[in-house]
C-alpha cells in the first residue's frame, strides 16, 4: 500500500456531536439560521392573512427548533414567542360584540403558549425571563386557561 497524504488542507471539521447536543462551528451555525429565518410579510385579507399568518408562525416555530436542536434555549425561546404572536397576525373575525382571530390560528397560539412555558420551565437561567407583555394580554383577551 502507498502512503496517501492527508488532505487536510481544505477540509475542516464543521459539527460534531457531543452526548445529545449538535456542536456546529460557529459561520456555519450563522448560514444555516439566516437561511432558516424567512423575513415576513403579513397582509391581504381573509384566508390570504390567515395563511400568512399560519406560514410565519411555522417559520419561527421551526427556527426554534433548530435553536433547540444546537443547544440554545434562550433564542428557542425568543423565536417561540415570534411565533405565537405572529399566529395572531391573521384577520380577525366578529363574534357579538368582540373580534376573534380563526379558530385554527388560536389553537395554535395556545399550542405554541404551552410550548413557550415548557422551555421557560426546562431551563432555570430561563425562569426569571419575563413574557413579552403583548403575548400575555393577547392571552388574557382570548381568554381560556390564561386568565
Amino acid at each position: 500500500m502507498e502512503n496517501q497524504r492527508p488532505l487536510s488542507l481544505g477540509h475542516r471539521l464543521v459539527a460534531r456531536l457531543r452526548s445529545d447536543r449538535l456542536m456546529l462551528s460557529p459561520d456555519l451555525r450563522r448560514e444555516i439560521v439566516a437561511a432558516s429565518y424567512r423575513p415576513v410579510r403579513l397582509g391581504g385579507f381573509g384566508a390570504e392573512a390567515d395563511r400568512r399568518a399560519f406560514d410565519a408562525s411555522r417559520a419561527f416555530e421551526r427556527l426554534a427548533d433548530l435553536y433547540l436542536l444546537l443547544g440554545s434555549p434562550a433564542a428557542a425561546l425568543r423565536c417561540l414567542e415570534q411565533a405565537a404572536l405572529a399566529a395572531l397576525c391573521g384577520e380577525e373575525y366578529g363574534y357579538d360584540a368582540e373580534s376573534f382571530p380563526a379558530r385554527f390560528l388560536r389553537i395554535r397560539f395556545y399550542h405554541l403558549f404551552d410550548r413557550l412555558i415548557a422551555c421557560r420551565a426546562s431551563d432555570t437561567r430561563l425562569r426569571a425571563v419575563p413574557l413579552d407583555p403583548q403575548l400575555v394580554a393577547d392571552a388574557r383577551r382570548l381568554g381560556g386557561r390564561y386568565l
